[in-house]
């Protein structure tokens, strides 16, 4: 499992060892189902306009704790803005801090992380959810990993709704808190 914040900023590497840039940010499609990864590189278009470069995750061949490997240069796709509609944190709509809502209206936090199983698809296995930065250091983030069916998810464009008994399977990542003892 891989988490998308420890991979922003990775270099992308050529399988000979040459660099093309770095990870930007992650596209997703309509269903929030990975896409590729945009690089910190760009393409004029005209005078003034900058055309974004991406790669496509299936053309990605090894995302490795350090660097993400791609075959070569070919595989490196120059897209307008407009079709990077979904991304983590630099588009239109973003994942990153999107709010989380159980159906019922109880609010359970914001996207700070998203995880992903690299060898079973592009889907999203769970989220890692911040109340803000000091609810973060006193009482840890929650992570809310999805059933394998998670159908009665509603992935809309400003929040993402649960079912209610989603709130029970929330878990708090305690590494960060505050035991306020010395020592």
């Amino acid at each position: 499992m891989f988490q998308v914040q420890r991979i922003l900023g990775l270099p992308v590497l050529l399988e000979n060892g040459k660099g093309v840039g770095k990870v930007k940010d992650f596209w997703f499609d309509e269903f929030w189902s990975l896409v590729g990864v945009i690089l910190d590189r760009y393409t004029r278009s005209g005078v003034i306009r900058k055309m974004p470069k991406v790669v496509y995750w299936e053309d990605i061949v090894h995302c490795g704790e350090d660097a993400l490997l791609i075959r070569n240069s070919t595989v490196i796709a120059t897209l307008d803005s407009k079709q990077l509609l979904r991304t983590f944190h630099t588009g239109v709509i973003r994942l990153k801090e999107m709010s989380v809502y159980t159906i019922e209206g109880r609010h359970l936090g914001e996207i700070s992380d998203v995880y992903f199983q690299p060898s079973e698809g592009t889907q999203i296995l769970g989220y890692e959810l911040t109340d803000g930065f000091l609810a973060d250091v006193f009482e840890g983030r929650r992570k809310l990993f999805l059933p394998e069916a998670p159908e009665n998810i509603i992935l809309g464009e400003d929040a993402i709704l649960v079912p209610a008994s989603y709130e029970r399977i929330l878990t708090r990542d305690h590494t960060w808190k505050v035991t306020g003892e010395d020592g």
